[in-house]
């Protein structure tokens, strides 16, 4: 009996392990710079043992002329997908738009004519049938670098609506992705749906790879005071997207076309902590941090697909903007390499709880549950957390009478007050409640009741 009682924990052990790897996002790789879709490509894939490759196609260049494809750049993409290792699924991305359809030589000027846009996706779609598995439509859309002059959701949701049916139409087994969302942009994601966009797409992308990060995939900032939500360029943030497309009724999965962490040891050279801090991180960080990232998605099911940004680092050489491969440029594996390599062959490792939701610990010393006071009440309290305390704040019967904080976020947090407003309370029972925030905004609370005279 003992030893069918072991035997059948082992095999419901081994049941949950391997539901957890199943649901866990596939891990794939941008195969850019010089390597790109190549035989070399297709080596790096096969040590890494990924499956998932992602691609950029420039409609420019495929389609320089109304209706006339570059037949040159066609075969070359061809036989790039034929390269890479059997049972390869890719993601190609087309961005770009040619002069004679936006009237602009900017290349990130988006189409002017939406089914111009989707004929040509159609036809590759169509081409390519059974070898791509999923087009991404445009790249970052909600940022002016790659949208011009700025974002424009509704733009964008027409660019998806013509899209999609085409697509489908050439190839009905290939996925529609809304292109990769600049630090899981849940707040344009609403933007789309308002625009009409739902419907139109199998699953949201979104990209982690934010310049100069240093941190870990762990940590994350609440986006505001009173909005609990986990902010955009937090990598947890996909949790929100997720929340966001939840909202609007739709349960499709988030795609994470882009993830990483550079290692350049430069100084950060854009957006608003440009030269105050570093660049990068260091390739043992870029390591570690890569294993946590696909922790974490490894316990959100809707997180199919996990893509590293990318497999080399690229020009300009030692920027952030180039060092988030996984190969220096002289194809020396960094620490990343490997790590990558042993999660896509063994899966999840980790056993560490990815990000802290828990609020600080309360210890209420003063009043104790059920005090019976006259007059003044002492309160005598405190809050722990490792992440530091921000704010401890008291009620009774739900009305605030009391906030203790210190800008430095300690540990612990204590107060000491003797409340002299007790006094006017009617008497009876009342509730006394404490909330306590730590620094990341995460909640927790305590209460007690208290008794102004008489008896129960």
């Amino acid at each position: 009996m003992r030893t069918a009682t072991a035997v059948l924990a082992v095999l419901i052990a081994f049941t949950i392990t391997a539901v957890a790897q199943c649901s866990a996002a596939e891990p794939g790789i941008v195969l850019d710079g010089p390597v790109g879709l190549s035989p070399q490509g297709a080596h790096y894939m096969t040590k890494l043992g990924v499956h998932w490759e992602r691609d950029f196609v420039s409609w420019a260049a495929l389609e320089p002329k109304p209706g006339q494809l570059d037949m040159f750049q066609v075969s070359a993409l061809a036989g790039g997908l034929a390269s890479l290792p059997a049972g390869t699924k890719v993601i190609i991305d087309v961005v770009r738009t040619p002069q004679w359809e936006s009237g602009s030589t900017d290349p990130v000027h988006p189409p002017q004519n939406p089914s111009d846009y989707a004929a040509f996706v159609g036809a590759m779609a169509k081409r390519f049938a059974g070898k791509v598995a999923a087009w991404e439509i445009w790249n970052e859309e909600d940022d002016s670098l790659w949208w011009a002059p700025g974002p424009d959701p509704a733009a964008y949701a027409a660019l998806l609506r013509a899209a999609y049916p085409a697509i489908k139409a050439g190839d009905p087994k290939a996925k529609v992705i809304v292109g990769g969302l600049t630090g899981n942009d849940f707040e344009y994601l609403s933007q789309l749906y308002a625009n009409g966009a739902k419907g139109s797409f199998d699953a949201v992308g979104v990209h982690t790879d934010d310049a100069c990060e240093l941190n870990s995939p762990y940590e994350f900032e609440r986006n505001g005071a009173t909005d609990r939500r986990i902010e955009r360029w937090s990598f947890l943030g996909y949790r929100t997207v997720h929340e966001t497309m939840l909202a609007n009724g739709d349960d499709k999965p988030i795609w994470m076309t882009e993830l990483g962490w550079n290692t350049s040891s430069q100084r950060c050279d854009s957006g608003v902590y440009a030269g105050q801090k570093a660049g990068g991180v260091t390739p043992a960080h870029q390591a570690k941090f890569l294993l946590q990232a696909y922790h974490c998605l490894a316990q959100t099911p809707y997180v199919q697909v996990g893509i590293w940004f990318g497999l080399l680092d690229t020009e300009p050489f030692g920027t952030p903007i180039g060092s988030y491969g996984l190969l220096e440029s002289n194809l020396t594996p960094k620490p990343a390499f490997a790590a990558l390599a042993h999660y896509a062959h063994h899966g999840d490792q980790l056993r560490e709880r990815c990000g802290d939701f828990s609020g600080p610990s309360i210890k209420l010393a003063h009043p104790t549950r059920d005090d019976h006071y006259q007059g003044f009440l002492p309160i005598v309290l405190s809050a722990s957390d490792r992440l530091g305390v921000k704010r401890i704040t008291i009620y009774y019967d739900h009305h605030q009478i009391r906030n203790f904080s210190n800008s430095h976020t300690p540990r612990t947090l204590r107060g000491h007050w003797l409340w002299r407003g007790a006094r006017f309370l009617s008497p009876g029972r009342h509730m006394f409640t404490v909330l306590a925030i730590d620094k990341r905004g995460n909640r927790s609370h305590a209460k007690t009741f208290i008794w102004r005279g008489g008896h129960r």
